[in-house]
């Protein structure tokens, strides 16, 4: 069976739990001995990343990434 992929206009239907899966195996692969601390909480950043769009192009905006994707809610509004 083939696995299927999901694209960036989907990122909000990945399973909370398995963005937190995905995280683990970061941390786990970059030797952290941790992936939340005080100030720094790598589960919910991804998670909110993957999530919520209109915070990804916030945080896109602030480390200078080009969003030129279309958002057809952009023209029709939300559904």
């Amino acid at each position: 069976m083939e696995k299927r992929l999901i694209h960036s206009y989907e990122l909000h239907l990945i399973e909370k739990e398995k963005i937190h899966q995905g995280v683990e195996k970061l941390v786990e692969s970059l030797d952290l001995a941790e992936g939340t601390a005080h100030s720094f909480d790598l589960y919910k950043v991804i998670e909110t990343y993957l999530t919520d769009p209109s915070k990804r192009k916030k945080m896109n905006n602030l480390l200078g990434i080009i969003d030129n994707t279309y958002d057809p809610e952009e023209d029709f509004g939300a559904c």
